[in-house]
């Protein structure tokens, strides 16, 4: 602002007083006063939706909702350290911003539902987390619901202490976000100590004893001696089936009666089905018998076979079983025609090839 003022001069070289106008520039004034009430309330209403957009962010902030954990034999602070672990690993997995469960407390409490909490908040799914401690280990169920209440995808985890919780909130965060199962999250960081302790399996009942037996084979033209095997037995006894392993010799009679004979030591080894489930029960079943026997050393003959197991409720056992088994790999037989006196030479040794079938009747005792 400018203003112009009159000054008068007087002085020797003036005779009389002499007004002249001078130039006179002035600063305004600042305004110091306080702002006014419009101002103030702009601020406040600035300040509440700071503090609302906190306790409810929008849409735009966040698309998923993480609701308190409901927890069983579960203290308050370990609830609250298992949800924090499973939202911070799904927040991370998802990369996308979560809400946490202080911050949903609010609006599930005004609208009692997680579905319309979620609506209110703006989001479009709602995590569900549950835990359960038992005696030895804790299980944590993770589900994803649409904001209409929709199953979305469910995973769960045992971990054997809360030191073990963030490798299986890691894996459930994958497995939300993937639709996948945990194993398929499982990786050699993440492997819990529930899952490098040995697992439980069933019991199985060790049965073993010896078992004997009575073998005819047919030769199909050629006549060949029957033969009595003995051996050691033992059989891996579940409820529906077993297995069947053992060792032993089979001995052909001795004596001139029969012009060929085989025998030598033997393995078994076999699969056997119930038929039934009481104390006596019949079973079918099907092996192998690997031998050293006749003039060609190695022999082997697939089997099928059934029998009759008796006692089965007891620590004892007595089986018998009726065998089928046809050798694949040929039995030898060398034989030495007498000397010829007439013509005073020693005829050359006759060697012979055959396949036969061998029919078995066998009893056992186990113990």
């Amino acid at each position: 602002m400018f203003e112009t003022d009159l000054v008068g001069l007087s002085g020797p070289r003036h005779s009389q007083n002499m007004l002249i106008p001078r130039l006179i520039t002035r600063r305004p004034k600042r305004n110091t006063h306080r702002p006014d009430g419009a101002l103030r309330g702009l601020r406040k209403s600035w300040l509440v939706g700071c503090l609302l957009s906190s306790l409810y962010p929008s849409a735009a902030w966040a698309s998923v909702m993480a609701l308190p954990v409901h927890g069983t034999n579960l203290k308050q602070g370990e609830q609250d350290a298992i949800g924090q672990l499973v939202v911070s690993a799904y927040q991370s997995a998802r990369g996308d911003h979560v809400l946490w469960p202080s911050q949903t407390e609010a609006a599930l409490e005004q609208t009692g539902s997680p579905s319309e909490a979620a609506k209110k908040l703006g989001a479009s799914e709602y995590l569900h987390l549950s835990a359960v401690r038992l005696a030895e280990r804790i299980v944590i169920t993770a589900t994803l619901y649409d904001r209409d209440g929709r199953l979305m995808h469910s995973a769960k985890m045992t971990a054997s202490s809360l030191d073990d919780v963030e490798h299986a909130a890691e894996r459930l965060a994958k497995a939300l976000v993937q639709r996948t199962t945990t194993k398929k999250t499982r990786e050699l960081e993440t492997v819990t100590r529930t899952e490098g302790k040995r697992p439980n399996r069933t019991w199985i009942e060790q049965v073993t004893g010896f078992k004997t037996a009575f073998t005819y084979p047919l030769g199909y033209g050629s006549k060949i001696a029957p033969m009595l095997s003995i051996g050691f037995n033992g059989r891996f006894e579940s409820t529906n089936s077993f297995l069947e392993f053992g060792a032993g010799f089979t001995i052909p009679p001795g004596g001139d009666t029969y012009d060929r004979s085989y025998g030598g030591a033997y393995g078994e080894l076999g699969a056997n089905w119930y038929l039934g489930s009481a104390s006596t029960s019949p079973y079918v079943g099907a092996g192998v018998l690997p031998r050293l026997a006749s003039s060609t050393i190695t022999n082997l003959a697939p089997y099928a076979q059934a029998g009759m197991m008796f006692f089965r409720e007891s620590s004892s056992r007595l089986y018998a079983d009726l065998r089928v088994a046809q050798n694949v790999l040929p039995v030898g037989f060398s034989q030495t025609p007498p000397y010829d006196a007439e013509t005073g030479v020693y005829p050359a040794e006759e060697h012979e090839k055959l396949y036969p079938t061998e029919f078995s009747f066998s009893l056992g005792v186990g113990f």
